[in-house]
């Protein structure tokens, strides 16, 4: 008997770390600043441990969210490059906020905590450095999400669409106008778009269909053939959106790629 290695260990061991991270962020800038600036006071060194903590704390916890993605298995190897690229973003995006933080801290040490409320100065230097820092970021942030694109638009344009395809007749598609009726009494999965169950008049189920305006059966999951007639279809309920499926299962039935 096989080992789930993503079974109750695993998820346990995420949510220690995921709690625990947050006390070690903590504990750290706590240390840090003490031995930087002293007692942590005033609004200013408080602001700059809050974000350092928060900051350092996301960082620590993106391995185990791209972790948990890949298990669930929801996002394409495009959407995997524009997660990293927005971790990866959000990432510097903090860092340059809490190195700005701490810098002008540094500089106004002797200052900030004779102010009521934030230094003035304070806040100018740190969110105009911030503000410079970021612009060559945004840069890079712009190229490389266009780089992702053009990239995910050449691969799939090469190998096609991934699901199968088989031409039948719409006249064969059309529900029973009973069945059209409920269905058009039940919200849409997506736009135009219902995803449900059908049932037949001897008792089989038909899994995860897609009908098109409440009336259309436009594709089948995770079934080979169109291999029934709608007019035996007596019944229809909504199923649960498929949040991870394989999208090689889909059969499309209108002959469309």
């Amino acid at each position: 008997m096989s080992r789930d290695p993503f079974g109750f260990k695993f998820w346990l061991k995420w949510i220690l770390w995921f709690a625990g991270s947050l006390v070690l962020a903590a504990l750290f800038w706590t240390a840090v600043l003490t031995r930087a600036f002293g007692k942590i006071q005033g609004a200013e060194l408080t602001l700059g441990w809050a974000i350092a903590v928060f900051g350092s704390w996301f960082l620590l916890v993106i391995p185990f969210m791209r972790k948990k993605e890949q298990i669930w298995k929801r996002v394409n190897q495009d959407q995997e490059k524009a997660i990293d690229a927005w971790l990866t973003a959000m990432g510097i995006f903090i860092g340059l906020l809490v190195a700005s933080l701490l810098g002008w801290t540094w500089v106004y040490r002797k200052t900030i905590h004779l102010s009521e409320g934030l230094n003035r100065d304070w806040a100018r230097g740190v969110f105009s450095s911030w503000l410079f820092l970021l612009l060559p970021f945004l840069v890079w942030m712009y190229k490389k999400t266009d780089q992702i694109y053009k990239e995910a638009v050449k691969r799939q344009n090469a190998l096609g669409p991934a699901f199968r395809t088989a031409f039948i007749e719409k006249s064969k598609r059309l529900l029973p106008e009973e069945v059209v009726k409920k269905l058009k009494t039940l919200p849409p999965t997506v736009e135009k778009g219902q995803l449900v169950h059908l049932y037949l008049k001897d008792g089989a189920q038909i899994q995860n269909v897609f009908v098109l305006n409440s009336c259309e059966i436009l594709g089948l999951y995770d079934r080979t053939d169109f291999d029934f007639e709608s007019k035996d279809i007596v019944d229809a309920e909504p199923a649960a959106n498929l949040t991870v499926h394989e999208e090689a299962k889909w059969l499309r039935l209108d002959g469309r790629a």
